[in-house]
């Protein structure tokens, strides 16, 4: 693995340093401890695997970040082809964010999002970052990230989740 790219030992000195990370990042998306665990293996595979796509340019957190974003997407895509949701309805109707139609609005929402576009939201929803850190991760302009954010608010006004006119 000499020349460009990550070599065995790299590989292994970012894994001491950043598998915790990974698997705190792909546990919060994925739910299950076992999901993340498997998440951080695929993740660190894929470094290995695609060592020559690490430019050095950026800090190898933002490398990372991505990766296992988008295993853990992927992931959440493949569990939801196998694992189809079972939604329990309690006697007495539901209330609030917590609600079956919240679920199920929120459930349309994303399934009508393109891969992209539930890599945005997943970093400013869930992880609560800034335009500017999620056109670093991305490796996008904010400009970019501006539109993506734009489109989501369409996307989510049109099923009835938001006003239109909300920022």
């Amino acid at each position: 693995m000499a020349g460009a790219g990550l070599s065995r030992e790299e590989l292994k000195r970012l894994y001491e340093r950043y598998a915790p990370v990974v698997f705190r990042r792909a546990r919060t998306l994925l739910g299950r401890d076992a999901d993340a665990w498997d998440a951080v293996q695929e993740v660190f595979e894929k470094m290995l695997s695609a060592h020559d796509s690490f430019r050095g340019e950026a800090q190898p957190m933002t490398w990372i970040y991505r990766i296992t974003t988008n295993v853990a997407l992927n992931m959440l895509r493949a569990r939801k082809v196998r694992e189809p949701v079972l939604t329990v309805v309690d006697d007495e109707p539901s209330v609030g964010v917590g609600s079956v139609e919240a679920r199920d609005l929120l459930r349309k929402w994303i399934d009508s999002l393109t891969e992209r576009e539930q890599q945005v939201a997943t970093l400013l929803f869930l992880d609560g970052l800034t335009q500017e850190e999620i056109a670093d991760v991305l490796g996008l302009s904010r400009k970019t990230i501006g539109r993506e954010l734009a489109e989501l608010r369409e996307k989510a006004a049109s099923l009835g989740a938001v006003p239109r006119g909300d920022p």
